[in-house]
């Protein structure tokens, strides 16, 4: 379980177009999600942003900005 508060995630730095791994330490393109809208459409949202590495998938940050 993950929880951060608003105060917390003020005070994270923006988030890039890459983020440094912790498990490989190369840097990985951030990738976001999609909100699906009530009629069924997508559209991009950078509430929840994500990286892969070796097939596995770790959050990079949320609204904009990096979790470290």
């Amino acid at each position: 379980m993950f929880a951060i508060g608003n105060d917390e995630l003020e005070k994270c730095g923006k988030l890039g177009k890459t983020i440094r791994c912790k498990m490989c330490g190369k840097k990985h393109r951030v990738r976001y999600g999609e909100e699906v809208l009530m009629d069924g459409t997508r559209k991009p949202s950078t509430m929840l942003a994500f990286y892969t590495c070796n097939g596995k998938t770790y959050l990079a940050g949320i609204q904009g900005k990096e979790i470290k």
